[in-house]
């Protein structure tokens, strides 16, 4: 059987967040085993929550919605980036990025970009202190027509400044997919995988929270 690694972070109540206008994530029990006998929860998220898969329509108008994509795009083959540890607001670069992938890479492939900032999950500074790509490194994935991108940080922008522009670099000329955070990349080393990563079928949304896993090649 082959090798299945899971790359999804844990939703939790009270969990890390990127803050108003987006709600806190909360998971109640509506149902008890011992008094209905049986289990049940409410599950308050929104698109962001956890590992989610966004589309374009999260930053550009007239854009395909998450459940208009078509299945197929859910699953790639993937190529993963093993970059060095970045500490606190470190910066990926396009020759970091080109060293690490370049030679595997071909147009339509997810790149997975491991960083080691998930350790920081659910930790102090996790959103706001990320390592965060430059305007080289995002031209670069967009020049070699990367059709998911997957990281392991919340953000691609520097969290200090972040007005959108490189998600909007990103997701401007082609249908391309964004994967964040994940969770355990260091595991998958540099061979090949197929990425499965599977969000909710919610008509009308620009993303929702997914179960994304690797699967050896």
């Amino acid at each position: 059987m082959a090798a299945v690694i899971d790359i999804t972070g844990p939703i939790r109540e009270g969990m890390w967040s990127y803050g108003p206008p987006l709600p806190p994530v909360r998971i109640e029990p509506v149902a008890r085993l011992e008094r209905e006998g049986w289990k049940g929860h409410r599950l308050g998220l929104h698109t962001l929550a956890g590992t989610y898969l966004e589309t374009a329509d999260h930053l550009l108008p007239s854009r395909r919605t998450i459940d208009e994509m078509p299945a197929d795009r859910f699953v790639r083959r993937a190529v993963i980036a093993q970059l060095a540890d970045k500490e606190e607001l470190e910066r990926i670069t396009a020759e970091e990025l080109e060293a690490a992938a370049g030679a595997e890479l071909s147009p339509g492939d997810a790149l997975l970009v491991a960083t080691g900032w998930d350790r920081r999950w659910d930790t102090e500074g996790f959103v706001d202190r990320c390592p965060h790509f430059s305007e080289g490194a995002m031209r670069w994935v967009v020049e070699r027509d990367v059709g998911l991108l997957g990281v392991d940080i919340p953000c691609v922008q520097d969290p200090r400044h972040d007005d959108g522009e490189l998600n909007r670099m990103f997701f401007a000329g082609a249908d391309r997919l964004l994967l964040a955070p994940l969770v355990g990349l260091r595991q998958a080393g540099r061979k090949r995988w197929t990425l499965a990563a599977l969000p909710l079928r919610i008509p009308g949304v620009c993303g929702t929270p997914c179960r994304a896993v690797l699967i050896e090649t």
